[in-house]
């Protein structure tokens, strides 16, 4: 079988089963399997597939009309125009997250030497990018999940940004984080309650960890952990930063005023409109 008439004839499978955008699916599972470029699969388009690499293909086509996520299937998935490996041990790292990346970039000078703490840091797609975007920064990669932490580390030496990066395996309630030691912490912490369940789609709830999305007190106890967290951590002056729901805002400005240190508790709005991530500043030394 040539790759052109796989390629439709596995688009039409996908999209037959529901799946987005299927052709291009098909496509990123042959160039995945092949080990080709999209450019060199649509310009080998008349290029004979084997049994055994059209059996190979036809396994991966049926994992993802079975639901699971595409970037699993891949082991890759890009933010911030750099490919992260996932795992299932992983959250899929998503568009809107950028925006938290974005607000410390924008909200920290460029110039200055920093220390910085991503709390639940999954992939490390939060703090590799802040460390490879700011030459002067450095960072603390701290997670619950020794398994993600391996996943972190593996893409940090991908991307060649290990060496400046430490790695702690460490409850965020319990971190073992020196007082004033630190000048941001940034965290995407578990954040849905689980009266939502029903509002998250399949292949999430069936394939992504739940301990890196669930969280108690109706998805605030985690957003609330990270806030006392860097109230004791931070610096005087130091910022911290959090993504939560759309429906959070509030919520997340309450909590920090709640925490004693902070001022100037301010939601941020992603392209869509939705309220995506708030941040304040620490008003004193503990």
């Amino acid at each position: 079988m040539r790759l052109r008439r796989y390629v439709t004839e596995a688009g039409r499978r996908l999209g037959a089963a529901g799946v987005d955008s299927p052709l291009l699916c098909a496509r990123l599972l042959v160039c995945h399997l092949l080990e080709i470029s999209p450019l060199d699969c649509i310009a080998g388009v008349d290029r004979a597939l084997a049994e055994e690499q059209i059996s190979l293909l036809n396994q991966l086509v049926l994992r993802r009309i079975n639901g699971e996520p595409l970037a699993y299937i891949l082991g890759q998935k890009e933010f911030f125009s750099r490919n992260f490996h996932v795992t299932p041990d992983t959250l899929i790292p998503r568009p809107e997250t950028e925006l938290l990346v974005e607000t410390a970039l924008a909200l920290l000078p460029e110039s200055r030497r920093l220390f910085f703490v991503d709390v639940g840091s999954g992939s490390g797609c939060i703090g590799i990018t802040l460390v490879l975007e700011r030459r002067l920064w450095r960072g603390m990669l701290l997670d619950i999940s020794g398994k993600a932490l391996e996943v972190a580390k593996i893409n940090a030496r991908r991307l060649e940004a290990s060496s400046k990066l430490t790695y702690v395996q460490a409850d965020m309630r319990r971190a073992p984080l020196q007082s004033c030691s630190c000048d941001l912490v940034v965290s995407n912490p578990p954040y849905i309650g689980e009266s939502e369940t029903a509002r998250v789609m399949a292949e999430v709830l069936r394939f992504e960890p739940h301990e890196a999305l669930f969280s108690p007190l109706e998805g605030a106890a985690h957003l609330e952990a990270a806030i006392r967290l860097a109230a004791r951590a931070l610096k005087k002056n130091g910022l911290a930063l959090v993504e939560h729901g759309a429906e959070q805002g509030a919520r997340a400005r309450a909590l920090f005023d709640g925490a004693g240190s902070f001022r100037k508790a301010k939601t941020f709005r992603d392209l869509a409109g939705l309220e995506r991530c708030t941040c304040a500043v620490k008003g004193y030394s503990n």
